[in-house]
């Protein structure tokens, strides 16, 4: 039996039990990625009688980020198609949730991308893996004062997370607009406003606590939002004076979990729930149009 963690947060706990094993198409989803981070199609996994009733159980983290609490509800719907049962908690804090699937407690954990991974394991002496990408949605910078970067005043305040595996994110992003230089060879993980090696417009970069990111929009000049964020504020992705790209895998949201469980049935009946055209819907009308990228 498995012990159950205790969070500061309050968890929504759903277990969805199992219907008699039936089989399902797995989903076009693309080509394969290098390992271990695996995007193809997953094969049909469908549980049989002869598989160890454990097996059949998916221990999921659904971490806050991205809406992936909402989408849990969704997965053990599609999970429950192929003979398997999820049972899901909401955290909001991805690293006691990493600890959780580290230890054993749990199987996977949804919330992270690949480069709080990497900080996580090396934070922590853990080896947790990505099983499978799943969407990456582009965060940017906003601004309730001006229209555009080119409006941005010299001296002008740009506030920034304040976790080292995310503060570089609008760094780089004002990079690509041409305003800094960040010097070479720095981890995405690690970048900070003192690896700045030029900044002609002597921006200033107040570093805060993810939460009151988008409360402290009204006190700078511009600062940096998470897509959820964006849109509990009311803004429109068009509004962003700069965006991230889809060319920093780096930053697509994982399944996370021990490399024992890379490629088991449980695993790959999870992964076929999250690139089922139930869930892609489901984002479609959570999201506007070009504010998600798939990795299916």
């Amino acid at each position: 039996m498995l012990k159950k963690p205790v969070f500061a947060a309050i968890f929504l706990t759903i277990v969805i039990l199992a219907l008699a094993a039936c089989g399902t198409k797995a989903p076009n989803n693309g080509s394969s990625a290098s390992p271990p981070v695996q995007t193809d199609a997953p094969a049909s996994v469908a549980a049989t009688e002869e598989t160890n009733p454990e097996d059949r159980i998916i221990k999921l983290l659904a971490n806050t980020p991205n809406h992936n609490d909402e989408v849990a509800p969704i997965l053990a719907k599609e999970v429950e198609k192929l003979g398997f049962k999820l049972e899901f908690e909401v955290p909001t804090d991805s690293i006691i949730a990493n600890k959780e699937v580290l230890e054993g407690f749990y199987d996977v954990a949804i919330g992270n991308h690949t480069a709080a991974l990497n900080s996580f394991n090396e934070a922590n002496n853990g080896n947790l893996v990505p099983a499978f990408l799943t969407t990456f949605a582009p965060n940017g910078i906003y601004s309730k004062k001006y229209a555009s970067f080119d409006e941005l005043p010299d001296g002008a305040t740009i506030s920034i997370p304040g976790d080292q595996a995310n503060g570089g994110r609008p760094l780089l992003i004002m990079q690509d607009a041409g305003l800094i230089k960040i010097k070479e060879g720095v981890d995405v993980t690690k970048i900070t406003p003192s690896d700045i090696i030029e900044n002609n417009h002597k921006f200033k970069f107040k570093t805060l606590d993810t939460g009151v990111l988008l409360r402290a929009l009204d006190d700078v000049e511009a600062g940096f939002l998470y897509q959820s964020q964006r849109v509990s504020g009311g803004l429109k992705l068009e509004d962003a004076l700069g965006l991230e790209t889809d060319e920093v895998k780096d930053f697509y949201i994982i399944a996370a979990t021990r490399p024992e469980l890379v490629g088991t049935p449980k695993i790959e009946a999870l992964k076929q729930a999250y690139y089922s055209d139930a869930v892609k819907e489901f984002y479609k009308t959570r999201y506007d149009e070009g504010s998600i990228y798939y990795a299916w």
